[in-house]
């Protein structure tokens, strides 16, 4: 096994429960036999400090699967690992059979992403030390949840971060037709194999439900829309009128097959590019009584967060400005690069700058199958307001 030693005083962060180790707090590493491989990382003076795997490709050197001296990283730990992760899901979500089953560090499964949708399992291998125990971790889903397919939706830019090349993979099932899955009462078919990410939102959630409890009678525009998730949340909490937007034709073909899987008349979808679409919008004087927010990331490092703060208050300018007096502004990031409070000093900007007065009447996160760690603040990624124009 390879070791990594660390410079003095670095062992803090991962004693205190941070998962991640760079290349700059790193001393000497030593019998390292191959890029990707479980490593023991020592303090500065050779005491034992955490196990995890080390590439040295990337920036984070070395992420941390255990503190535990005495555990192997082998199929019990998956086990051991993977069943927690499913138990704590069943137990906030007792009702449901789809959702984010394994969210990487969040579940101390750092590269690792598992989301269920019914008896369908899409997995994100991230890194290239996730990549050298897929096989095992394949086995352990298998065993634990058996399910009628497994997909590896291996087309993220994180990989390429890594060194890995972006695929997707069946692994296991037919994959022919989209699932269709339940969200409090909604149905949603699901592309695991064309859809973004892994086919789904989960995160957003408990925010889609919300927005059904505040749509009733309001006109709502629903902005990136997606497959319809938060348009159809409006429609089932009785909005008079629903219009969603999104510059993917297929996206807006799924959002209308979610719709009719629903049996709603009042939604309507439109290929659309958002940021000219609001404009346009504002140009002919049109007015809404909600309109939510919910774009990709603005922001894919931190030297892009300039340009991203100013796509973010762009949009939610032009929103504020159609939003008539006691409207609801539903404005989310998922840029975990942009901290909360650039993100609420970006709203304020907006909202100072559309000449609207603005009540802030929930802040917003992930929803709970998405875990965060008090010790590591990038498990905290989504972030978003609800507002009421005054």
């Amino acid at each position: 096994m390879g070791k990594v030693k660390l410079k003095r005083g670095e062992e803090k962060r991962i004693k205190a429960g941070h998962l991640w180790i760079f290349n700059n707090e790193i001393e000497k590493i030593s019998d390292l036999k191959e890029n990707g491989e479980i490593v023991d990382v020592s303090d500065y003076r050779e005491n034992f400090v955490a196990r995890g795997y080390y590439n040295k490709h990337s920036l984070i050197s070395v992420r941390i699967l255990t503190n535990d001296l005495s555990q192997e990283i082998d199929k019990d730990f998956f086990v051991e690992k993977i069943r927690k992760a499913y138990q704590y899901r069943k137990n906030i979500y007792p009702q449901l059979a789809s959702y984010r089953v394994v969210y990487s560090e969040g579940d101390l499964l750092p590269g690792l992403i598992v989301d269920k949708y019914e008896n369908f399992l899409s997995v994100q291998i991230l890194t290239l030390g996730t990549e050298r125990l897929k096989p095992l971790i394949l086995e352990v889903l298998d065993e634990i949840f058996q399910p009628d397919g497994i997909v590896l939706k291996n087309d993220s830019v994180f990989r390429e971060l890594e060194g890995l090349k972006k695929e997707i993979t069946i692994v296991k099932g037919n994959f022919d037709t989209p699932v269709i899955i339940e969200e409090y009462g909604s149905k949603f078919y699901v592309d695991l194999l064309k859809g973004q990410k892994t086919g789904f939102f989960f995160d957003q959630r408990e925010n889609r439900n919300l927005t059904a409890s505040l749509s009733k009678n309001r006109k709502v525009l629903d902005c990136f829309c997606y497959n319809g998730g938060f348009a159809l949340a409006a429609a089932k909490g009785e909005a008079k009128e629903v219009l969603g937007v999104d510059e993917s034709e297929t996206a807006i073909k799924m959002a209308q097959e979610n719709a009719k899987l629903n049996n709603f008349n009042n939604p309507t979808f439109q290929k659309q590019e958002v940021f000219n679409f609001l404009r346009k919008l504002n140009s002919t004087h049109e007015k809404f009584d909600m309109i939510i927010l919910d774009p990709p990331s603005f922001v894919k490092s931190k030297e892009k967060i300039k340009e991203g703060i100013k796509g973010y208050k762009e949009i939610n300018l032009q929103a504020m400005k159609l939003l008539n007096s006691g409207g609801i502004l539903i404005s989310c990031s998922c840029s975990y690069q942009l901290s909360k409070e650039e993100f609420l000093n970006m709203i304020k900007s907006a909202a100072a700058d559309s000449g609207k007065i603005c009540r802030l009447v929930k802040e917003l996160t992930q929803a709970a199958d998405h875990p965060i760690l008090l010790s590591m603040p990038e498990t905290k990624y989504l972030k978003g307001v609800i507002l009421e124009v005054l």
